[in-house]
């Protein structure tokens, strides 16, 4: 899902830079308000997780990005929303400025692509659950959350990079968007599988429980 320097027009990199910083200013204040002090060690080893399994990417064809296991709703379920932005931003951060893998211009972009999305699914498996405690409610939530956060980040990849790109050989968004849906759309199901089968574990083994299942049962 990483977009590279020299896709995205000047003016898409401008508004997803604009974009990506209110989400931040808003996972800050959120952070400061909800997180407990164990946040920091525990979003450190969530993001070393992520680093590594992302590592493992491949190319679009026809797409002019990658793809990888994003791993988004299964940080908001262990961070929550507001700790999963900043945990895998910092991995985005890590992976332009070590690794070369997504573009600075397109930083803004890959933020809101990969950060912003996958955790503001933790707001769509809430509204799932509609306070419900029953197990089969959160699997079936966990598993739709978190095939629909693959399915909007390869859409909105695939439309930005789609409508007038500097290079000038991707096809538009007739060509970018089902390439991009092409992939995610049966590796989502995947994801979605693993996903919500490793959070109920966690849930089973972890005392206290993540806190992202915290936040579900306590937020009204």
């Amino acid at each position: 899902m990483h977009i590279p320097d020299g896709i995205l027009n000047p003016y898409t990199c401008v508004l997803m830079f604009f974009v990506a910083i209110c989400f931040l200013v808003w996972a800050w204040r959120g952070a400061k308000r909800t997180l407990p002090r164990i946040f920091i060690p525990l979003a450190a080893v969530m993001s070393a997780v992520v680093l590594i399994v992302q590592m493992i990417e491949f190319p679009v064809a026809g797409g002019g990005s990658t793809w990888h296991i994003m791993g988004g709703t299964l940080v908001t379920m262990i961070l929550g929303p507001y700790g999963a932005t900043i945990s895998l931003t910092i991995v985005l951060i890590i992976q332009a400025l070590a690794f070369g893998d997504g573009g600075l211009t397109s930083f803004g972009a890959n933020v809101f692509n990969m950060a912003v999305i996958g955790a503001l699914s933790f707001f769509v498996i809430k509204m799932l659950l509609n306070g419900s405690s029953s197990k089969k409610r959160l699997a079936a939530s966990l598993f739709i959350a978190s095939w629909l956060a693959n399915i909007l980040t390869a859409l909105a990849v695939g439309i930005q990079i789609g409508i007038n790109p500097l290079v000038g050989t991707l096809g538009g968004i007739g060509v970018t968007v089902p390439t991009m849906l092409f992939w995610y759309v049966p590796t989502g199901l995947a994801e979605a599988i693993f996903t919500s089968s490793l959070v109920l574990s966690l849930s089973r083994i972890i005392p206290g429980k993540p806190h992202g299942l915290i936040m579900l049962k306590n937020r009204k």
